[in-house]
């Protein structure tokens, strides 16, 4: 497949590709429900997390330069079945992703215009963009990468919105959250489970890697713009988090309708500052939908990889027979979004419960090929010895255990999603959560098998074809 790929991506798209996938605006509401501390957790995964995590990057994607990303190093790694896991958990954590996403982008809508939508029209509109979405990844990547490109310049200046409006507004009418030194610095082991919403905001430094073979020259780019990206993904997760803390309390803070209450009160309802606080509330609603198809390129492009593998069924396989781009990943991610949506909606009292649920199931299959990304960057730093155009510095031995360091924190990440240290085991919600993440693994399974013996009756066919005229 990769030789049919014409090689569009410059150092440009890859960076601001990068920054539309990692610089979630709903990862700065989700930190600002936290309070001031998550400026503190911030920081820590920041410097502790994503550093290390750029490198890794860095060194596996100019070292094995292919498309599928984490998928072709983990298969490299550990082989084919657990590069298949990892596809799986890759392509259906943003299925189910994509659901919480248009979730929190009809409650915004309702928020920001229609202040009267149910929770049925939020789930219809919801549904109809995930079918957009599919419909998008399918284009061209040479017209489709523009997607990530505007969302990534809205999202910055949307969050430059943010930061300046929440500073004008704390200096007018007073802070809504304290910023002393003391609110900053978590105080409590339950503080500690906001770890887990903090680890899953620095994830994705990788998927541009998905796109390898469209780049024009990945070796070079991968590392530069994984770091010019990075600085702007920090910088701008920092001030735009403290933009939302500066104009909404946190006791008040409804993660689905955060933005609309901090714009409305940085800028007001009417007059010209409603008219642009509708403007960037608009704004921020453009780029949850390139955020997501961002993803889906990324993701359903390994989930190609692996069903050419013989790994997935063939209808993960099928491709654009023009533009080589992913079409039955991409529809049938739409399709068990549709249905999550649909399903949850009949469970959920209101959109944040949703909202909420969809994201702690989406979160710890999200992060787990993250884990066996560590210990296959581990596995082929020893055992691997070809030439790396770029390593991860400070020596095997060192780089090894930064490596191992990280893979714990992201273990962690995923048990904070269920777990809160210091206090007692919500069997009620933990049960939920778990069960969504269990199912999902165990279709996975199925979906593997089906895949291998799909290929293997293919290897069978062609065999046959080749012997019988003998």
């Amino acid at each position: 497949m990769d030789d049919k790929k014409k090689r569009v991506l410059r150092f440009r798209d890859v960076t601001l590709y990068t920054v539309s996938a990692m610089l979630f605006m709903d990862q700065m509401a989700l930190a600002a429900s936290l309070g001031p501390t998550s400026l503190f957790w911030w920081g820590y995964v920041l410097l502790f997390l994503f550093i290390p995590m750029a490198l890794m990057t860095s060194e596996l994607g100019t070292t094995f330069p292919s498309n599928g990303g984490v998928y072709h190093w983990v298969r490299m790694a550990f082989g084919f079945r657990w590069g298949a896991r990892v596809s799986w958990m890759y392509w259906i954590n943003n299925a189910l992703w994509m659901p919480s996403v248009y979730i929190l982008f009809a409650s915004m809508l309702s928020a920001f215009y229609f202040p009267a939508l149910g929770l049925w029209y939020q789930i219809a509109i919801g549904c109809g963009l995930a079918l957009f979405t599919s419909l998008c990844t399918s284009l061209s990547m040479r017209i489709g990468k523009w997607l990530p490109n505007l969302g990534a310049l809205l999202k910055l200046f949307c969050v430059l919105a943010l930061a300046v409006g929440g500073f004008n507004y704390g200096l007018r009418e007073g802070f809504a959250n304290p910023f002393t030194l003391e609110a900053i610095i978590p105080n409590s082991w339950v503080s500690v489970a906001a770890l887990g919403v903090m680890v899953y905001g620095i994830m994705g430094t990788e998927l541009a890697c998905c796109s390898a073979a469209e780049m024009i020259d990945p070796r070079r780019d991968i590392p530069r713009a994984v770091l010019v990206a990075g600085l702007l993904i920090a910088a701008f997760n920092v001030i735009g988090t403290l933009g939302i803390l500066a104009a909404v309390p946190t006791d008040q803070a409804d993660v689905t309708v955060i933005f609309a209450e901090s714009l409305f009160n940085m800028y007001g309802r009417e007059g010209l500052g409603g008219v642009f606080a509708h403007m960037i509330g608009g704004f921020v609603l453009f780029t949850f939908f390139t955020n997501m198809v961002t993803w889906s390129m990324g993701t359903n492009r390994a989930a190609v990889e692996a069903a050419e593998a013989g790994e997935f069924p063939g209808a993960f396989g099928i491709v654009h027979p023009r533009h080589q781009t992913p079409v039955g990943s991409a529809l049938l991610a739409a399709l068990v979004s549709v249905v999550v949506m649909v399903v949850y909606g009949l469970v959920a009292n209101t959109a944040e419960d949703l909202f909420w649920t969809l994201l702690s199931i989406f979160a710890m299959i999200f992060m787990m090929p993250y884990v066996l990304m560590c210990l296959a960057f581990i596995k082929l730093r020893l055992g691997d010895d070809r030439e790396r155009p770029f390593r991860l510095p400070l020596g095997n031995r060192l780089a090894c255990l930064w490596a191992g360091v990280v893979g714990l924190h992201v273990l962690a990440g995923i048990l904070f999603f269920v777990v809160t240290p210091g206090e007692p085991m919500d069997w009620d919600y933990a049960g939920k959560i778990l069960l969504g993440v269990g199912l999902a693994l165990v279709v996975g399974e199925g979906i593997i098998t089906l895949g291998r013996r799909q290929h293997r009756d293919r290897v069978r066919a062609r065999t046959s074809q080749v012997v019988s005229p003998q």
